[in-house]
């Protein structure tokens, strides 16, 4: 999955090489534009085109004889009937193209989530890191120590958490920095990425988890910690960031759907595609 992963996130980040720069709806909508093009190819390549474009005219036909027979009782219900039918074969004809989708765009979704779902933390601001452990492992009995980079300063001792298996540090920026924190557990060392004030558009990773197929799919911003390792998963709580539009804060999936969709209609006729 880490290869799979990392070819996906290459892709992306050339794509959004020439917009880093830029105001980030600019490498929003220039990805939207590439899902529009991607999602139609792969539904005219494999869905029924000419049975779509049927099942569409049935539908339309069933409506028109609804409003010209209103008021034929008989007519009505026999026509409703004939109606949901027609809608239960359209949706049968769009379910193998969507399934195929799926994959693709999750795999898009997971990579974009580390590029517009966080903002690097500056200096002078604070970061919580959180390292949980295996259920085999007692947290108050394992010899931890944390390593930084020069421009970052472990503001707090250790927080134990013994309840969730869990330990934290609390970490004061004080500079801008390109090195990996370091988990020291018992000897084992653990590293983990960290993005302090970047000038451009970068990609942030907030977790590294233990090797989990699901985990790997939602997270996959860095290798997974090897299947055999003490640690469960370590978190950076990064701030979040939203897109900003005429002064209202929008999550960067919903301008992301948005765009895709209004693109996709936009091209769905020039490209010939029936939906």
């Amino acid at each position: 999955m880490w290869l799979v992963n990392q070819a996906v996130g290459f892709i992306v980040k050339i794509a959004l090489w020439p917009f880093i720069r830029l105001n980030p709806w600019a490498g929003m909508t220039f990805l939207s534009f590439l899902t529009a093009l991607l999602v139609l190819f792969i539904y005219k390549k494999t869905s029924n085109q000419a049975a779509i474009s049927q099942v569409k005219n049935q539908l339309k036909a069933h409506l028109l004889e609804m409003r010209l027979f209103q008021n034929d009782y008989r007519t009505i219900l026999t026509t409703q009937k004939e109606l949901l039918l027609a809608n239960a074969r359209y949706l049968i004809l769009n379910l193998k193209p969507l399934l195929i989708m799926i994959i693709p765009v999750f795999l898009l979704l997971a990579q974009m989530n580390l590029w517009f779902n966080y903002r690097p933390v500056e200096p002078g601001e604070t970061l919580l890191l959180k390292v949980r452990f295996i259920n085999q492992m007692e947290v108050d009995r394992l010899n931890l120590n944390l390593e930084v980079p020069p421009e970052v300063t472990i503001d707090s001792p250790v927080l134990r958490i013994i309840d969730e298996n869990e330990a934290d540090w609390r970490l004061k920026i004080e500079g801008q920095s390109s090195q990996p924190l370091v988990i020291v557990v018992d000897g084992e060392r653990y590293l983990k990425d960290i993005v302090i004030d970047g000038k451009s558009r970068q990609r942030i990773s907030p977790r590294r988890d233990r090797r989990n197929l699901w985990l790997e799919l939602l997270y996959p911003g860095e290798k997974p910690l090897p299947a055999n390792s003490y640690i469960k998963e370590i978190e950076l709580n990064y701030p979040l960031q939203r897109l900003d539009f005429l002064g209202i804060k929008i999550h960067w999936l919903v301008a992301y759907f948005l765009l895709s969709l209004i693109i996709g209609f936009a091209l769905k006729k020039p490209l010939k595609v029936e939906i």
